[in-house]
């Protein structure tokens, strides 16, 4: 070692004239739709990712067969067009409607697939449930791309329209109680509290609104949930934004307006974006966080497995746990819960398990007790004992892997908020520093894709009219 500090790399020159060079922490969904959205307006965007660009959605091989990991599901493709619009883009990713919508919902009370058919006996209930959902739908699009702000009118009808749906009521748990739905459709409505990460209890209501909201809707890309990232890429690279994959940040210096990577090199910048989770933004910046918040959403593990032939199972099928009351206290302490959500879905020989655990960071594999068990009612409930067993090859995803690249513990959606807090109506910290912004499920939590791309949006939009 010289003992010189390390020199400080400049930004690429370009002949285009340019507002601001941009330093972006994080190549997943979030930081990868933001990357365009700035490149387009003429920003010098590079994007630095610790590992593969991606984020949770990327794909890995098993048995031979490819895999497409994290969302799983193309919900609200509304605002997908209109982050596509503000590029002037069509659409590259041939949606196509999902068999069955939402899956059917294996409740203690009976099977609930939902959207519900005209031919079920709870079919007058569903229609009776999804009412105010229907006058929520025409707003929806406005809560989740228009900056949270009281003094736009949009957004203002639109909050409206929100309470007006929800009832005044605070939680997911609270609405389901009011609307005395029968306990099958319930319990399935419920089921979608953890969209946020969280029990119904301490979700927002909006999320008791979601099946009715998206069940109708729910698509994938004709070549997989992993053409979204090599879309995203591709509209970035189209626009000059570069992603460097492989490279990670070990120090962000606000003051000075450098990064430090891995292996000391420096890079300037005008400003930074961190699409990186609040507490993992604090550790770069040696910056308190902001509001800390000592519990944590929900983490899980994820199987995927290479079956000798095609499965006998819907396109998706949902396992809620049996009593949320005892799902919660299990999860909130810690512990792994008797039973948990599991996510099933199916495509020819492609099977993928995804269970619900705590965010504790702790490593399951395929062989733990726990998951073992998981995996067995699994089986019983979908009448396909010994499925797993018979497969070429399986493959794990345990919460120490989000643990790795996300908020402490692997917890999915980060620290869990306040249910006053939650969905599109809580305030945000966008911008903690006069050059830093920032964007993702660490400010913009829960929903999905939707709340992703929506955030996205709702942060270019907030530089813009910052005058970035």
């Amino acid at each position: 070692m010289s003992g010189q500090p390390p020199a400080v790399s400049p930004q690429p020159s370009t002949s285009a004239p340019l507002s601001s060079s941009i330093g972006l922490l994080g190549g997943g969904l979030a930081g990868l739709a933001l990357a365009a959205l700035l490149a387009h307006r003429g920003h010098a965007v590079t994007v630095y990712e610790r590992d593969r660009a991606g984020g949770k959605l990327r794909r890995v091989t098993v048995g031979g067969l490819s895999f497409d990991t994290g969302p799983s599901l193309f919900t609200l493709p509304g605002v997908w067009r209109a982050f596509l619009a503000r590029l002037g883009e069509p659409d590259p990713l041939d949606l196509r409607p999902l068999p069955g919508g939402l899956g059917v919902h294996h409740t203690p009370f009976g099977p609930v697939p939902l959207p519900l058919p005209p031919d079920h006996p709870l079919h007058a209930a569903w229609e009776t449930y999804g009412a105010p959902a229907r006058a929520l739908t025409p707003h929806l699009e406005t809560l989740l791309t228009t900056p949270p702000r009281l003094t736009n009118s949009s957004f203002r009808r639109a909050s409206a329209a929100l309470f007006r749906a929800t009832g005044g009521h605070l939680t997911a748990e609270g609405w389901v109680r009011s609307r005395r739905l029968p306990p099958a459709l319930a319990h399935a409505v419920r089921t979608h509290a953890l969209n946020a990460g969280l029990a119904p209890v301490d979700a927002p209501a909006l999320y008791a609104l979601l099946p009715a909201l998206i069940a109708g809707d729910v698509a994938r890309p004709a070549r997989g949930m992993g053409a979204l990232p090599d879309a995203l890429l591709d509209l970035g690279a189209a626009r000059g934004a570069r992603v460097l994959e492989g490279a990670e940040v070990v120090r962000v210096d606000l003051a000075g307006g450098t990064l430090a990577l891995r292996g000391g090199e420096v890079r300037r910048h005008d400003l930074f974006v961190s699409a990186l989770d609040p507490a993992r933004l604090a550790a770069l910046t040696e910056r308190p966080a902001r509001s800390p918040v000592s519990r944590r959403t929900v983490s899980g593990v994820a199987l995927y497995a290479a079956l000798p032939e095609d499965a006998p199972l819907p396109a998706t099928s949902v396992l809620p746990p049996a009593d949320f009351a005892t799902f919660r206290a299990a999860v909130r302490a810690g512990a792994l819960p008797p039973d948990t959500l599991a996510l099933v879905h199916a495509d020819g020989p492609r099977l993928a398990v995804l269970l619900t655990a705590p965010a504790t960071g702790r490593d399951l594999p395929p062989d733990h007790p726990w998951v073992r068990a998981q995996v067995e009612r699994v089986e019983r409930t979908l009448g396909v004992p010994g499925l797993l067993a018979s497969a070429r090859d399986v493959v794990a995803l345990p919460p120490a892997l989000y643990a790795a690249g996300g908020h402490p513990g692997g917890a999915i959606y980060g620290a869990a908020p306040p249910a006053w807090r939650g969905g599109p109506l809580h305030p945000q910290p966008y911008r903690p520093h006069r050059r830093l912004w920032q964007v993702g499920t660490g400010v913009h939590p829960g929903g999905g894709i939707p709340a992703i791309l929506g955030g996205a949006l709702i942060v270019d939009r907030l530089m813009g009219e910052g005058g970035v």
